[in-house]
């Protein structure tokens, strides 16, 4: 099986997802993936245009047409978002180099289809999603950080437990055409599918399009909304063999095509909403007994038609009916769909690091019927909304959440006394081969499976060597990582990588040991049944017990004492010297104020006893037989707080798991764990 890396993998290459691919930063590492070529996508066959709010005048009017048309069904603020935003993201097609058709004086033409109140389409004659997807196509084919690999179709999500506990994305499961598979692990995934028509007998839309995000997203528990909400295009030509039905586009009757029964009469409003013509049609085909209505473009300037309707033109031409001189049969056909997988206002999923943009999403602003030309301008706003939410949470998670004043003040200063320890007269070896400043980009791979941690300290190892060190974290601590998964890429003088990998990788092994271990206490004592918080003591490495006290918590364990001056805990060398654990209790609680809380370490049940009787606020039951706990623990009623310690273990803690205490303390945390294996590879010399 083959694996690949990336900062997002865009499934679909479509207009949503090529566009998505180009509001992401240059410096992201992005893989665009098609089902099929990458000219196989609804987006080329849009006919009548992009919908855009014409000025603010028009916002009221834009928003109440949207509105009616979707039978009030729609999400408001999705409405709103779109609408708002359409201008910014036409300007952005036309820096792109999107040819809209222009006057002779070079302005924005305007046309008007079913439903909209005023015209308010721009359009490249009747081909404007060929034109909007071939320019973006180009755009991404001429970004270095984005890769495309056409006839690799998305099988699965591949998903794991992040820091929170609940389940997040982490790539996606395809099959290439050769029957080869291929994972593709990313920071973050964005399905970009299309719509659903490839399971209907009739449809506009291509034949691969089955509706593989929706039903995949499903699967693994992504929220799903309005999935029944199907939009059925008026006005497709009229075939009498299988395949994809040829779309009309709207813009024909909003330049005056009129629908025509049998008898060549009119018999509705054409510019009523899709679905109300779609029904007036199918009503009047029942009536009738006919397989197809007509529709007469008598009323349409044969130079409107040679220009605005080229294609539908040149095509009908070639089915034998020339629309100049008679009309056409038409037929409702499947063509879109309102439903999807559930997102917010940002394109996000119910599945954490997962996003959907386009047909595939359910964004609410179609409600149960889409106004015409919506569905370009809805791709645009929400993949670009989808690309703004990326780039903040990765902004946001690219440095672990760590006390800025500990990092400071205590690991920095641990970072640089380890740097001179690795190279207290520089590093003979990179300074030998490579003396001169070279730019340099590596990988930090993943060996084995476990839980990452330190990927702060990773980070500030390399920015203490060169400032301009640019580390770019895929994941974050305390997320489950595997074997093979790229975690992170380097940007740098290659002399800073090479010389700091040691370093960094030595804080980075030894912490996601120590959270890696932790974790899978804790998952066996969640899996027990057990309510007992896991914490560390302190049998730390000397000088690293920072380090290891926060490996532990972002394994879900917690701290017992980070030192000697946070709490009273009186073992058995202070009971013998105070001469009883009454007496202990007694000096110690004149000593030390009333916010400071005394433990008592017993090993035997009179010692309990003891230490209930002196009022102990904590009673540690330590290296007692599971019976003796038992005892101890009924014997304490609640009266103080329970630990159980002495040789905890990930092999045994499951035969204490049963016990109702509060804390289990387990030094093997910290001196037991181990590393977890990692290493910098495939580092490539950029200039």
């Amino acid at each position: 099986m083959k694996k690949l890396q990336c900062d997002v993998v865009i499934v679909g290459c479509g207009i949503s997802g090529l566009y998505a691919a180009l509001k992401l930063p240059r410096s992201s590492q992005i893989i665009l993936i098609a089902k099929g070529d990458i000219e196989t996508c609804d987006s080329m066959l849009a006919q009548g245009g992009i919908a855009v709010m014409r000025g603010e005048e028009d916002y009221e009017q834009y928003v109440e047409d949207t509105l009616k048309a979707g039978h009030y069904e729609n999400r408001l603020e999705s409405v709103e978002i779109m609408i708002r935003n359409s201008r910014e993201c036409v300007n952005d097609l036309i820096s792109y180099g999107v040819r809209f058709d222009r006057n002779p004086q070079g302005e924005l033409l305007y046309t008007r289809e079913g439903a909209h109140s005023r015209a308010r389409i721009l359009f490249h004659e009747d081909i404007t999603g060929r034109e909007i997807t071939e320019t973006l196509l180009l755009q991404c084919r001429a970004a270095h950080n984005v890769r495309i690999y056409e006839n690799t179709e998305m099988v699965d999500l591949l998903d794991d437990i992040g820091a929170d506990e609940k389940r997040v994305c982490t790539g996606v499961k395809c099959i290439q055409h050769d029957g080869s598979k291929l994972n593709i692990f990313s920071r973050f995934t964005i399905l970009a599918t299309g719509g659903i028509g490839g399971t209907y007998e009739r449809s506009t839309n291509y034949p691969i399009l089955t509706g593989d995000g929706c039903r995949i997203a499903g699967e693994h528990g992504v929220a799903l909304e309005h999935m029944d909400y199907v939009q059925i295009h008026p006005t497709t030509l009229y075939r009498r063999t299988p395949g994809r039905s040829f779309l009309i586009s709207e813009s024909a009757r909003g330049e005056g095509a009129v629908l025509l029964n049998s008898r060549y009469e009119r018999f509705t409003d054409e510019l009523q909403p899709r679905d109300v013509v779609a029904k007036a049609i199918l009503d009047e085909m029942e009536r009738e007994g006919s397989k197809f209505v007509w529709l007469s473009f008598e009323n349409v300037m044969n130079e409107i038609i040679t220009s605005h309707f080229k294609h539908i033109y040149e095509y009908c031409l070639a089915k034998g009916y020339d629309i100049t001189k008679e009309p056409i049969p038409v037929v409702p056909a499947q063509h879109y769909f309102m439903g999807g997988i559930h997102v917010d206002s940002n394109s996000e999923t119910t599945m954490p690091r997962l996003f959907a943009v386009g047909e595939t999403s359910c964004t609410g602003v179609h409600g149960r019927n889409r106004l015409a030309s919506n569905s370009l301008l809805e791709c645009l706003v929400f993949a670009k909304r989808a690309a703004e939410k990326i780039i903040a949470d990765h902004t946001r998670e690219q440095l672990p959440r760590v006390d800025p004043s500990t990092l400071n003040m205590v690991m920095e200063k641990h970072i640089r006394a380890s740097l001179e320890e690795d190279m207290p007269g520089g590093d003979l070896s990179t300074d030998s081969v490579i003396p001169d400043r070279r730019q340099a980009r590596v990988e930090l791979l993943c060996k084995q499976d476990g839980v990452l941690a330190g990927m702060a300290i990773f980070v500030r190892t390399f920015k203490l060597l060169d400032p301009t060190t640019t580390v770019t974290p895929l994941v974050r601590d305390g997320d489950r990582i595997r074997k093979g998964q790229m975690l992170a890429t380097i940007e740098g003088d290659v002399r800073t990588l090479l010389s700091g990998e040691r370093t960094a990788l030595n804080y980075l092994q030894h912490m996601s040991g120590v959270a890696t271990y932790t974790r899978e206490i804790v998952d066996i004592l969640k899996e027990a049944g057990s309510t007992a918080q896991l914490v560390d003591t302190r049998k730390t490495t000397p000088g690293m017990r920072v380090f290891d006290k926060m490996a532990v918590r972002i394994g879900g364990g917690g701290n017992h004492r980070q030192s000697l001056s946070d709490a009273i805990l009186l073992k058995d060398n202070h009971i013998e010297a105070a001469g009883s654990v009454a007496d202990a209790v007694r000096m110690a609680r004149s000593r030390c104020s009333f916010m400071i809380k005394i433990e008592v370490e017993c090993e035997s049940i009179q010692m309990v006893k003891e230490a209930v009787e002196a009022g102990a606020d904590v009673i540690m039951l330590d290296n007692m037989s599971h019976a003796h706990m038992e005892e101890a623990i009924e014997l304490i009623g609640g009266r103080a707080m329970t630990e159980i310690s002495g040789n905890v273990t990930r092999e045994n803690v499951e035969y204490i798991a049963d016990l109702k205490v509060d804390v289990i303390s387990c030094g093997a945390l910290t001196h037991s764990a181990g590393i977890l294996d990692m290493s910098m590879k495939n580092l490539q010399v950029l200039g």
